[in-house]
């Protein structure tokens, strides 16, 4: 994105901005708030804070620490704001129990972040407020409460089919090393995408397909059109939609093929009388058609069910490979823990048993590492919704409505007030039985918390234990030398550079 455009379109924004700005005298509730403090700038509508943070964005500057370094100087309760407009970070745990559950209908994603995500994924439950997003979620709760994944059956054979590629490039090319953030998105793509459709992309097998080239090009635009004023002029949007059709014509057909499944099957059904039942391959229903069943009480068209497995395609297939993608990484920095889960496993499950759901709920140690990527990797590290009506935070600071209000859990879960001094270091020893009853409500939020947090979130725990389980039996992992991953904080906490590693296969008497 070329930086005269991008200056340009900052110095008109900040002009129109102050020109349609109303000015409106305080309010009670204002008059008894306290003003939350402002990042410093020095020229009028603060363009100097607008420019130098999006151009240090565009020279790759790592912005979640920018903010963490805000945050050291001003506090947890911050206003970065621009143009004349506030743009509200809260970080203490106390704000964001308030935002997220305590006055939760106050705090919506709002009309500006539903424009963001609107070609992409529609009025999904990701992108849905009040009674859109109540009835999304009641519907899909049952299922995800349902599928256990019962003996972790479908996550095994998609690593079964991620150790071939693995053991493919040992094969070929020993030596080398290999990027597994990339490895594991297209894992969990193909595994996300059976959970969903029943269908899987086949991007394991097939590299980088048109469906993961479009949903990856998507997923970047948007993340840019949360970054640049007056976005709807700047950010490309020819190729967007081009991007965004390939994905409708891959789910279109999934979705088509499934309603032709469901009319077929209830025609039987009604020609041989039965109890109303049916079952899928290995007894096991996908989300699709989990809302096919209720498609003719709630009046579900097409376009609503492509905008509900979208949805549920990106919350959990990025943020699983960010997890594991991380963890990988973090077990090539610390020897000692990885040796540590690594003996657990070898005690626990054994060389080369094959875990199932309840195995790998013995593997206490495992769940402690993975909390603590969780904490340090948040692979959602900054979420972000508008008030409705003017409010006040239980520290007392003012919301005006119609603001913009985030929270980051990567910088909360580093504040050393909560965390201890310790707070930037990795140690698993944290979530283990003499510490973890430090940890309160809202200090750790990977997952959101409140009404609106993750259904997935068992699904995520489950991929990744078993995953890792099944991978260390068979792989010794070391980090390349002088390599280290560039964190990039867009929707989902990726490496700008990927994580690449040196994988080899074990023998069975080094486990």
């Amino acid at each position: 994105m070329h930086k005269n455009l991008i200056l340009g379109t900052t110095i008109a924004g900040a002009i129109i901005a102050y020109a349609l700005k109303p000015k409106k005298p305080k309010t009670e509730l204002e008059a008894k708030g306290v003003p939350i403090p402002t990042t410093p700038t020095y020229l009028p509508l603060q363009i100097d804070g607008v420019l130098h943070y999006i151009l240090s964005v565009l020279a790759g500057r790592d912005e979640l620490e920018f903010l963490r370094a805000i945050s050291t100087e001003m506090g947890n309760t911050i206003n970065l704001r621009g143009f004349n407009q506030d743009f509200i970070i809260v970080l203490d745990p106390s704000s964001i129990q308030h935002i997220l559950a305590k006055n939760q209908p106050n705090y919506e994603k709002g009309p500006e972040f539903q424009a963001i995500f609107h070609e992409f994924l529609g009025s999904g439950i990701f992108n849905a407020d009040g009674e859109a997003w109540k009835t999304q979620r009641q519907l899909a709760r049952p299922h995800f409460q349902t599928s256990e994944f019962r003996d972790a059956a479908l996550i095994n054979r998609h690593v079964d089919q991620l150790i071939k590629v693995i053991d493919n490039h040992i094969s070929k090319s020993p030596d080398a090393p290999l990027d597994v953030q990339e490895l594991f998105c297209r894992f969990t793509l193909d595994e996300a995408s059976e959970f969903l459709f029943g269908e899987t992309v086949n991007a394991l097998e097939l590299g980088n397909t048109e469906f993961s080239t479009a949903f990856n090009y998507a997923q970047s635009i948007t993340a840019w059109r949360f970054r640049v004023p007056l976005w709807r002029y700047v950010v490309p949007t020819k190729q967007f939609l081009r991007e965004i059709k390939k994905l409708d014509t891959f789910v279109y057909k999934i979705i088509d093929n499934a309603i032709a499944r469901q009319e077929k099957r209830v025609m039987e059904q009604e020609q041989q009388p039965g109890d109303g039942k049916h079952e899928m391959k290995e007894g096991y229903d996908t989300l699709l058609d989990h809302f096919l069943s209720q498609r003719s009480e709630h009046g579900f068209d097409r376009e609503y069910l492509r905008h509900m497995l979208l949805n549920f395609l990106l919350a959990g297939r990025d943020t699983t490979a960010s997890l594991l993608s991380w963890t990988t990484w973090k077990l090539t920095q610390y020897p000692d823990v990885l040796a540590k889960l690594k003996q657990e496993i070898a005690e626990v499950i054994g060389p080369d048993t094959v875990p199932g759901y309840d195995d790998i709920k013995k593997l206490k140690y495992q769940k402690q590492v993975i909390n603590e990527v969780l904490r340090l990797c948040p692979p959602v590290p900054f979420n972000m919704r508008q008030s409705v009506e003017e409010d006040l935070l239980p520290n007392g600071y003012y919301i005006p409505p119609g603001t913009p209000v985030s929270y980051s859990a990567y910088t909360t879960h580093r504040l050393p007030e909560l965390w201890g001094e310790d707070a930037l270091e990795f140690n698993p020893d944290r979530w283990g039985p003499e510490r973890v009853g430090s940890i309160k409500p809202f200090m750790f939020v990977p997952f959101h918390a409140g009404p609106r947090i993750c259904l997935g979130q068992n699904l995520a725990y489950t991929t990744a234990q078993v995953t890792l389980t099944r991978l260390l039996q068979r792989y010794d992992i070391q980090a390349k030398p002088g390599f280290e991953p560039q964190q990039v904080g867009d929707i989902v906490l990726f490496s700008r550079n990927g994580v690449e590693v040196l994988i080899r296969k074990k023998s069975i008497s080094k486990f």
